[in-house]
């Protein structure tokens, strides 16, 4: 039923649209051939395919999601969440963020290399900014798989801060490419 679901409207979408939409299309038609013709791991690999050509036409880095966290994440999805957003002067704030969308390098020996240069700007819930720092951080993985998996495990520590609520935002620069993504997380210091 899900097929035909998928093929009737991929089918739909092609009629609606001029002769050589492009590489969507095209690449659609194709994991729906590969479908029909019962060859899944072919249309899996199509499909990977697929979201390679929007995953680098994407112009900045995406975040899935950013969620302040009780420890570092064991891995991609696999953290618990902070109950709240109050910390104390000095204590560690942890964050984890998905990043999408970003450049992969070459690590040689068939490697992949993923990398984020870290900015931090700490500012009031009106936007004045207090403070920023650049380069406060290096993210870096290196795998056999051009993975798009990636889990930023970020801490930060604020010492010498009033009590108060501040927003941290947080700049991911791609170490692969030109891509830049940004994320704001608030908190609230007490005593």
């Amino acid at each position: 039923m899900f097929a035909k679901t998928v093929a009737a409207v991929v089918l739909g979408t092609a009629l609606a649209m001029p002769a050589g939409a492009g590489p969507v299309l095209d690449k659609a038609t194709e994991i729906e051939a590969l479908m029909a013709a019962d060859n899944a791991s072919g249309a899996i690999d199509a499909a990977n395919a697929l979201l390679a050509t929007v995953w680098d036409s994407s112009k900045d880095i995406g975040i899935h999601q950013t969620v302040l966290v009780t420890q570092p994440a064991a891995g991609y999805g696999i953290y618990n969440p902070r109950p709240d957003e109050k910390f104390k002067g000095g204590e560690p704030i942890l964050i984890y963020a998905e990043p999408f969308g970003f450049g992969y390098g070459s690590g040689g020996d068939g490697l992949y290399t993923i990398g984020f240069i870290v900015d931090l700007k700490v500012m009031t819930e009106a936007g004045e900014v207090l403070g920023e720092l650049p380069s406060v951080a290096n993210l870096d993985l290196t795998s056999r798989y051009q993975n798009r998996e990636f889990q930023a495990n970020l801490t930060y520590t604020l010492s010498g801060i009033a009590p108060g609520r501040y927003v941290l935002e947080t700049t991911l620069r791609d170490k692969n490419s030109e891509k830049v993504g940004t994320f704001q997380n608030t908190i609230e210091i007490v005593e």
